[in-house]
């Protein structure tokens, strides 16, 4: 099953820029109803931490079930 990100809001210039820019971690956060200026804030943090970019694997079935739930297709 292959599944296709359709994004409903533009990802700012900083977030395409960002180190931690994940596409499928922007749908979800932002699926999850947080602003750009609150991914950003994220981002921001858990780069100061270390932590890698999170890409979400849709195609598992373990995460499309998460991810589904509130990425609307």
């Amino acid at each position: 099953m292959s599944f296709q990100l359709r994004l409903r809001v533009r990802p700012s210039a900083a977030l395409l820029e960002h180190p931690m820019w994940s596409e499928t971690d922007f749908a979800y956060l932002r699926g999850r109803g947080y602003t750009n200026t609150q991914v950003l804030k994220f981002w921001d943090r858990d780069l100061k931490f270390g932590a890698k970019p999170v890409h979400w694997h849709p195609n598992d079935s373990k995460y499309l079930s998460a991810f589904s739930r509130v990425v609307r297709s």
